[in-house]
């Protein structure tokens, strides 16, 4: 699913805390979460390595925060999911290969993050 269809959701879940069913088309609250700490990971990666972001890895963090206060879910799986995805990546296509795409990933995330905001 497009990272804008995530995001929208999170913004819902998030700022609406609508009692209505979630429609087949929406993420799972997992997948938000997911969503949400994958994106504090690597913007805190890029941050790291002194990539210029809007909104660092401590406003992924609330998000996620957020999400795990409105669905009961706990996060360290989905780091620990993140974590294995970027090392299998380095593993794969090398360090500085995965950096390029860590940096990448991280500005879509903080575009992501300007329509949350929104």
């Amino acid at each position: 699913m497009h990272l804008k269809a995530h995001f929208f959701g999170i913004g819902i879940c998030v700022l609406m805390m609508s009692a209505a069913p979630v429609s087949a088309k929406d993420p799972s609250p997992q997948q938000l979460l997911d969503m949400a700490v994958s994106c504090a990971y690597v913007v805190g990666i890029a941050e790291g390595n002194k990539v210029k972001m809007r909104y660092g890895a401590a406003d992924w963090l609330d998000v996620v925060s957020r999400v795990e206060q409105m669905t009961g879910l706990d996060s360290d799986k989905s780091l620990n999911l993140a974590i294995a995805k970027y090392n299998r990546r380095a593993r794969t296509m090398g360090a500085d290969a995965t950096l390029k795409y860590i940096k990448s990933s991280a500005q879509s995330c903080d575009r992501e993050m300007a329509v949350i905001r929104s």
